[in-house]
Order: C-alpha cells, then sequence, then structure tokens
C-alpha cells in the first residue's frame, strides 16, 4: 500500500471536514508516496519519536497532535520544530496528524473511552452533524456511589491519579465525557444533565465553575485520556499489509 492510500482510509473513517477551526490536522511533512513498509504511531511528534521511526525504518509517523499550529517564519536548527522539519525531511518520512476529527468521529477516541467506561444510550456531548459525529459522548453508566465511580474509573482508563472534585455524596450515572481539553464544552455537560464530567484538562475556575453548577468533575491527565489514540489507531492499521510500530512517550508524572 502507497503513502496516500493509507491517509486516504484515515480520511474516509476520520474526515478531516470534522476537525474543529483551530486544528490543523492532516499532512504535517509530506514525504515520497512510497510502498509502506512500517508506520510509527505516536501522541506527539518529538525528535526522540522521529529518532526511532528513523530507527525502525518507518516511512511514515501518524500522530494525533499536529506539529503546527501556527505559521513558522523559519526553519532553524535552534528551534526543535525546526529540527523535526529538517530530520523528517533529510529522511524521507512522511508525518500525518489525526487530531480533533479523530476525536469527535464514530469509532474515535471519544467512542473509545465510551467504551472501556461502559456506557449506555451514548451520544455525542456537542453534535456535528445528523451521523453519529460529534465532540464529547454523553450516557449512562451503572448507578454506583461516587466514591466507587472515581475507582471505576481509574480502572477502565488504567490510570494511577485524578483529580476530583465531588458534589456531594451523589451517586453517579449520567456522565459526559470529553478527550483532551474540554473547558469549552463545560456548559454543555451541565446542559445536558450530567452527574459528573471526565475531561483531560480544566482550570481551578472552571472546576469552581462545575462545582457551584451541581457538576462533579474528574479531571485525568490530557495524554492519559490521548492514549488510546495509539491503540485504537494501531486496530485501524492492522490489517493493511505493513507493519505498525508504537511509540509512547511520557514527558510528566504526577508523583
Amino acid at each position: 500500500m502507497l503513502i496516500k492510500e493509507y491517509i486516504s482510509k484515515i480520511e474516509e473513517k476520520f474526515p478531516p471536514i470534522l476537525q474543529q477551526s483551530y486544528d490543523n490536522s492532516g499532512i504535517q511533512i509530506e514525504g515520497p508516496n512510497v510502498e509502506l513498509h512500517n508506520v510509527l504511531i505516536t501522541l506527539d511528534v518529538t525528535e526522540q519519536a522521529i529518532e526511532r521511526a528513523i530507527q525502525t525504518d518507518a516511512q511514515m509517523i501518524l500522530s494525533h497532535h499536529p506539529i503546527f499550529f501556527h505559521p513558522l517564519k523559519s526553519i532553524r536548527s535552534d528551534n526543535f520544530i525546526g529540527r523535526i522539519v529538517y530530520a523528517a525531511i533529510m529522511n524521507s518520512l512522511t508525518v500525518y496528524s489525526c487530531h480533533t476529527n479523530y476525536d469527535a468521529a464514530i469509532g474515535g477516541l471519544n467512542d473509545i473511552l465510551a467504551r472501556r467506561l461502559e456506557l449506555k444510550e451514548c451520544r455525542p456531548l456537542v453534535k456535528i452533524d445528523e451521523y453519529g459525529n460529534g465532540i464529547g459522548r454523553t450516557g449512562f453508566v451503572r448507578k454506583m456511589p461516587i466514591e466507587e465511580f472515581v475507582n471505576f474509573v481509574r480502572e477502565k482508563l488504567e490510570v494511577d491519579h485524578v483529580k476530583f472534585a465531588p458534589v456531594g455524596n451523589v451517586e453517579i450515572e449520567k456522565i459526559a465525557i470529553c478527550s483532551g481539553s474540554g473547558g469549552d464544552f463545560l456548559k454543555n455537560a451541565i446542559d445536558a444533565g450530567a452527574d459528573l464530567y471526565i475531561t483531560g484538562d480544566l482550570s481551578y475556575h472552571e472546576i469552581s465553575q462545575a462545582v457551584q453548577s451541581g457538576l462533579s468533575i474528574i479531571v485525568v491527565d490530557h495524554d492519559e485520556t490521548e492514549k488510546f489514540f495509539e491503540d485504537g489507531m494501531i486496530e485501524f492499521s492492522r490489517d493493511l499489509g505493513f507493519k505498525v510500530t508504537r511509540y509512547h512517550e511520557r514527558f510528566y508524572w504526577t508523583l
């Protein structure tokens, strides 16, 4: 399979039109349209990810987060983005990112989270179209005390630590989820009548606003809500006739 054929399959399943206005999903760096033998799948395109791609003879890097959110004025060796661009070009690597369109698409990141949390009657928190694509998800879980639910989330999302802001000692039944940064959709979670909102980023003031509005909060580290991108894209790519290498890199920890 050629690189452009693989990209076409990705875009058919996770259409770029679903991405949010600020996003820059798609080709970041275009290399030769060669036969694919190995794709490196990762959250972020770092110098270490580029190095790993070179070591494994990958022809392409598929990342969740784009390299470019803002225009570059120059490509310089004293800037990590410049070094990434230079190394990718010199090693004939194509770099492609699938970000908020993957979050929103049917079968994408928020659906993966919803399945892990065993959501019933699952639907988008914010609809994008009539087909089921949308930002975040909302639905029902098995009714349980809030402290039990926190442990349930830690187990299902495979995390050791979460931020937890409860509204009293309530039972949780309806929840909203949003992978990555969910502050922009806090009001949608409140309006949906959720008992609790799970996301990867909220500020102090957003958490305070939520609790005062009667919405309990669980904040999981940003990358901990997005690490399942790698699993999802490995599964998507499994039977396409080339090797897939996962590169998972953490650069901070909660102690």
